[in-house]
């Protein structure tokens, strides 16, 4: 058994349990087992489904680059006017 784990209460309709407990006689493994991989495979499922849905962030914006609009001293995406005027 991992030293690891955290003992938690969840609930299950009759009609799951039965399953669970179904499977944990015919493979001959504990019921608590059953739950854990399966709080696993879940786990593992939604961690892909929620990396897929999360925005995607550009490193730079090439169009920005070309133009010289994403380039300031102050770190903002406009340029300050007196960058423009005073430094040229």
């Amino acid at each position: 058994m991992d030293s690891q784990l955290s003992r938690v209460q969840v609930y299950l309709n009759p009609d799951n349990l039965s399953v669970v407990d179904e499977i944990a006689e015919e493979i001959r493994i504990k019921r608590s087992q059953i739950i854990r991989d399966a709080v696993q495979a879940v786990a593992i499922r939604y961690a892909k489904i929620t990396h897929l849905i999360k925005p995607i962030k550009h490193k730079k914006n090439a169009l920005l680059a070309m133009h010289g609009i994403g380039v300031s001293k102050t770190g903002k995406v406009g340029l300050n006017i007196d960058e423009i005027y005073l430094n040229d």
